[in-house]
């Protein structure tokens, strides 16, 4: 004999207040992006540069073993020793971290426009796409040329947006947290 269980993605009634703390923790974060960019440049460089570290140090580890056997890949080890060596240049100068994240921000922008003027001559697309997909490609281009010749507008710019982003998401959550809420107390009623 077969038997199945339905279960149903319906949202616990706590949901929505933890959309709303996201939201409120998101507001609070846009604000300070926006109100101190120079501060959350140092704190966001600060955050990368304890990334990187951890990051190193597993690399490191990575090097030493592979799926619990013993080996050595020394150029593992010496790319975690590079990366260690760069996070605590990052602790001691946060300017170099953002400017160094800009860079890369700035060389992905690039290789993501030539991509796409590639995919819009690759594709068998219509005119328009084809021309917005072109555009597309050619502002990632000069925004990547503009991070990677003045990588400190570029960390600037970024803070920005995502203090933009930060306050747009925090509005789409609070919206979400709404229509759970009234979905919620519909089912009840």
């Amino acid at each position: 004999m077969d038997s199945f269980v339905i279960f149903e993605d319906t949202p616990s009634s706590g949901v929505w207040k933890a959309m709303i703390i996201k939201a409120i923790i998101f507001v609070v974060l846009g604000i300070f992006c926006l109100a101190f960019p120079f501060a959350a440049l140092n704190l966001s460089a600060y955050l990368l540069a304890f990334f990187l570290l951890i990051i190193s140090i597993a690399v490191i580890f990575s090097g030493f073993s592979a799926f619990g056997f013993f080996k050595r890949n020394w150029l593992l080890v010496i790319l975690g020793i590079i990366g260690i060596g760069l996070a605590i240049y990052s602790f001691i100068s946060p300017a170099f971290m953002m400017s160094f994240a800009a860079i890369l921000i700035g060389l992905m922008a690039i290789i993501a426009g030539i991509a796409d003027i590639v995919l819009a001559f690759g594709h068998d697309v219509s005119l328009g796409m084809r021309i917005l997909t072109i555009l597309l490609g050619l502002v990632e281009g000069a925004v990547g040329i503009i991070f990677l010749l003045n990588p400190g507008l570029g960390a600037q710019v970024l803070v920005l947006v995502l203090g933009i982003g930060l306050i747009i998401s925090a509005v789409l959550s609070a919206g979400e947290a709404y229509v759970v809420k009234k979905e919620f107390s519909s089912d009840f009623n």
